[in-house]
């Protein structure tokens, strides 16, 4: 069954008198989709849905103060698309990163999700991921009319977009002037899911709105209030590899160093002289290499409601809120190769270092695996806005946004006694060839032919694990805006002061394991108990990487049921949960206070005899950083391999505070020029800054329990660092805006961005409590640097609706960046991966994106195909290895007809192509990810009252 998310979003821009510009031009009377055929030098256009929502598009970008584009619908559920994320992708620019086969986080002028920031109703949205980033694949395209994407900044704007601003938007009550009641229901259908032996290929969604006008004494009385139930899956196939990953010498088995650490390990390991210096023979390893079968669960429920009320013509008052529930339930097989660095001998080495075929010795590890995780959503905002005079306007915003994200992992293993020889081959397939090539000693002990699906030979290391994950992001926010009219060129001045205050907790290490020796899991069955053998299951999918370019197709493995598999082996469903505190030296606890002001003021006058408009200001903030560090002294315990360990946090942890205050001044100045009435040339001049996402600011440490370390050092590494800063760059926009009809335009768009500070990784010791024994661990942090970069780039968008009712939209941005992020790990050796690897670019920056859409509309029929494509771009997580996405096109399908006045069928097919989603690290043509997830198709009605 799959979930339910309401979409929630509400327009800053209608909120506040600041963004008043960006108001959304008043519907027409007839909502009905016709054909409005209008005489007018004997010119035909054809009106509808499609051509309604270009033509609210492009008079909302035309008329905002700033650069910028929007889309937005002309009622509620306009948009064909399935979340806010995949209508977003048909802005130029404008990108999305997937995640199960849909689109989630988004990003700006293709600079990444870490450069540019989000609103919703005016105010910062809390986030269940590691980052700032919101997903957008939670909001339902159904309840909301459109978003506005600002590419250039005003001082009255909330900082944190160096590349740009997004808000969402849905209609006031009171705005929207007529009584409505829509219903729609859409069934989807997932090939992939098809596959799953007992999935139900069939998911749901139900959406209900509605809006209302009253009088209320002298005043009036808004309500609008929308909801969605959504049950659906999200199934992929999916290979992956460690996120630790090694530099070795591609001599086989040299693992002499200069202290002989690892004479006699038989992993491989870099024989540099000293440390960081470069290998002119090198090969990246992972420590672990996983072929991985789901099945998916996700339910969500939303609901979004709004109270507009105006008690005189002076006053406006808006309260509204958002909720929304989301529960997912997954169930993992893994095939791992456990030990991936024993015994190499590499096959073929890329320039870059990426070891694309090899062979090795292994254990065959298996995984039954099993993750419960909720997210829920809470959004409470009020503002009042109060015309005191003709001049002076005051408004005054308080917001309050939380997200709760709850994590439940039951994790098992079991493995082969003895390593078989195996070969992998990455060379041009998308999940890699693997092969057994000695296989003799397992046979020996079993007695049997070697087989993966053969429950006998997995007979050692068995370990049962629980591990909970908790995220707590709150924000409370509070701001006071005022502006004064004027007569004469400067036609207004604005103020306004802002606080809020951001809490963001990540209890993490909630980790109770059978081999704890200090606090284990006990185990009342084994592998083999009658109750085990019961939880034996059928492999899940059917045609294994089906969609995939790999031999291992059809490939089938041991199999149980996750959940009655722990069971059995502990007797108590909620065996390893947390008793007393769950304190832990993994935990995130980062508080981020900030103190803004502004003063902008607006123009409107004459320039060289042209009709021009504008505004200048400054914007000035104060933060402070607040990090809770937790220290405990850790015990070692022999791990299941010789001269392997165990590290386990123990005693009474320690709670130390690290503080961070800086400041910044973000001037701005923004003119737009009438060349003639149907031309534009607006530019802008201004400092943005990137806030760090909240996690990076972590005192935190984090923990490896990957696999069996072979020393403290390769198992602890830094979350973050209480010191950074943000970016900040000075910024030039210009752009050249043709408005040649209601549905035809032309626009071109350049951009310079000069980033003032950039990121460093440092290493540094450590002094850690180790077995009752001060040990000094070396540790790779990232740092704020000096060093400058610049960014700069173009777009430019076409779009035009003929009058037989065939039409595009096209668009491409271009962006260079030198930016440099280098790696901030440390490999299994001790070395910096920084020292070795090419750095990184900005997170999530793709150097080209493009999109195209070809649509037709006539009379009750209208259809739309469209192609998304971005290049290749960084995606970092946390501060494990360098991680790269590659480039990716996904093409969809949507047709609409109308069967009566106000009731609508829709029919749509999401990633037709199955484009996978590949990723690599540390190097770029080192494949460490590859994910799939099918064609998904869906059939809807509307209907309105």
């Amino acid at each position: 069954m799959a979930a339910l998310r309401g979409a929630m979003l509400a327009s800053a821009a209608l909120c506040l008198p600041v963004a008043a510009q960006a108001q959304v031009a008043p519907p027409a009377e007839d909502e009905t989709v016709v054909e409005d055929v209008l005489q007018e030098e004997n010119a035909i256009i054809v009106t509808g849905d499609i051509a309604r929502t270009i033509e609210n598009s492009l008079d909302t970008k035309r008329e905002l103060g700033v650069i910028g584009d929007a889309i937005v619908g002309e009622d509620i559920g306009d948009l064909p698309d399935l979340s806010v994320a995949e209508t977003l992708e048909r802005i130029v620019g404008v990108t999305s990163d997937r995640f199960k086969g849909g689109a989630s986080e988004l990003s700006v002028r293709g600079l990444g999700a870490f450069l540019g920031s989000s609103v919703l109703n005016g105010r910062e949205v809390t986030s269940g991921s590691d980052g700032r980033d919101v997903n957008y694949g939670q909001f339902p395209s159904e309840l909301i009319n459109g978003a506005i994407v600002y590419k250039s900044q005003q001082a009255s704007f909330i900082e944190g977009g160096v590349s740009g601003i997004i808000e969402l938007q849905t209609l006031r009550p009171l705005d929207y002037g007529r009584s409505r009641i829509q219903v729609q229901g859409q069934v989807g259908y997932s090939d992939y899911e098809d596959r799953v032996r007992q999935g139900d290929p069939l998911s749901y969604r139900l959406t209900g709105s509605w809006i209302d006008q009253f009088q209320l004494g002298d005043g009036e009385l808004g309500v609008a209030i929308g909801a969605q139930i959504r049950r659906d899956t999200s199934p992929e196939d999916f290979f992956t590899t460690s996120s630790t990953y090694s530099v070795c010498n591609t001599i086989n088995n040299v693992t002499i160093r200069s202290d002989n650490r690892r004479a006699f390990t038989g992993n491989c390991a870099n024989y540099a002289p000293t440390q960081g210096s470069p290998l002119s023979d090198t090969y990246f390893v992972s420590n672990q290499y996983i072929y991985r079968a789901l099945e998916t669960q996700t339910d969500r429920d939303a609901v979004i409601g709004a109270i507009q009320w105006q008690p005189t013509p002076d006053i406006d008052i808006n309260i509204d809120g958002q909720y929304s529930y989301r529960d997912d339930s997954e169930d993992r097989q893994n095939l791992i190769i456990s030990d991936g660095r024993r015994n190499i001998a590499p096959i073929e080495v890329s320039e870059m270092g990426a070891l694309l075929a090899y062979t090795g010795n292994t254990r065959v590890e298996l995984n039954p695996f099993r993750q419960d995780q909720t997210e829920e959503y809470i959004g409470l905002g009020g503002n009042i806005e109060w015309q005191m005079s003709d001049r002076l306007t005051l408004a005054f915003d308080a917001g309050y946004s939380q997200t709760q994200r709850r994590r439940d992992e039951l994790d098992m293993r079991i493995r082969t006694q003895d390593r078989v020889d195996f070969q992998l081959d990455f060379r041009g397939f998308e999940v890699p060839e693997l092969t057994f090539t000695n296989v003799s000693a397992v046979e020996n002990r079993t007695k049997q032919p070697f087989d993966l699906n053969n429950y006998d030979q997995y007979t050692e290391g068995l370990r049962v694990r629980r591990r909970q994950e908790n995220v707590d992001d709150d924000i409370l926010s509070f701001r006071l805006d005022g502006r004064y009219e004027l007569d004469g060129a400067l036609s207004s001045i604005q103020m306004g002061v802002r606080y809020a205050d951001r809490h963001r907790v990540r209890d993490d290490g909630i980790d109770r394991s059978s081999d704890d020796a200090s606090n284990p899991i006990q185990l009342v069955g084994n592998i083999f108990s009658a109750d085990a053998v019961d939880a034996r299951q059928v492999f899940p999918i059917e045609n294994f990487y089906q969609g995939a370019n790999t031999p291992m197709q059809g490939l089938t493995f041991a199999a149980w049921d996750p959940t009655r598999l722990f069971l059995a082996l502990t007797g108590d469903p909620d065996a390893g949960l947390p008793i007393g505190s769950t304190l832990s030296s993994d935990d995130t606890d980062v508080t981020e206070q900030t103190w803004a002001g502004y003063l902008q003021g607006n123009l409107e006058t004459e320039l060289f005899g042209l009709p021009a408009q504008g505004d200048f200001g400054v914007r000035v903030i104060r933060t402070e950083i607040t990090s809770l560090g937790v220290s405990s002294a850790l015990a070692t315990s022999p791990g299941s391999d010789p001269a392997t360990i165990n590290i386990t946090p123990v005693g009474t942890p320690t709670v130390n505070t690290e503080r961070n205050t800086f400041w910044n001044v973000l001037p701005s100045a923004n003119l737009s020029l009438e060349l003639n009435p149907e031309l534009l040339l607006r530019l802008a001049a201004y400092r943005a800054i990137a806030r760090p996402d909240p996690e990076g600011y972590s005192a935190a440490l984090a923990i490896s329990s990957e696999s069996d370390a072979f020393s403290v050092g390769e198992a602890v590494s830094a979350s973050g660092n209480p010191f950074l800063e943000p970016l900040q760059s000075w910024n030039g926009d210009v752009s050249l805006e043709w408005y040649a009809g209601p549905t035809t335009s032309l626009s071109l768009a350049g951009y310079y961005k000069s980033l003032q500070t950039g990121f460093d990784t440092q290493v540094s010791t450590l002094q850690l409590i180790v077995d009752g024994t001060p040990t000094d661990v070396q540790i790779a942090r990232t740092v704020n640097s000096d060093d400058s970069s610049r960014i700069y780039g173009f777009e430019i968008t076409a779009q035009h609706q003929f009058d037989f009712g065939l039409g595009f939209q096209a668009s491409y941005n271009f962006a260079d960046s030198n930016f440099e992020f280098p790696d901030p790990s440390i490999g299994a050796n001790g070395e910096s991966l920084a020292d070795f690897t090419t750095p990184a670019n900005i997170p999530g920056y793709s150097r080209h994106s493009a999109n195209a859409t070809l649509f037709y509309e006539t009379g009750p029929f209208n259809a739309r195909i469209a192609y998304k494509w971005r290049s290749d771009y960084f995606k970092p997580f946390r501060s494990t290895s360098n991680r790269f996405t590659e480039d990716q096109g996904f093409l969809d399908f949507s047709a609409s007809y109308d069967l009566a006045d106000n009731v609508e069928v829709r029919f749509s097919l999401l990633n037709i192509l199955d484009e996978p989603n590949l990723m690599y690290r540390p190097v770029r043509d080192s494949l460490a990810e590859a994910s799939f997830s099918g064609t998904r198709y869906f059939l809807g009605l509307r209907a309105k009252f």
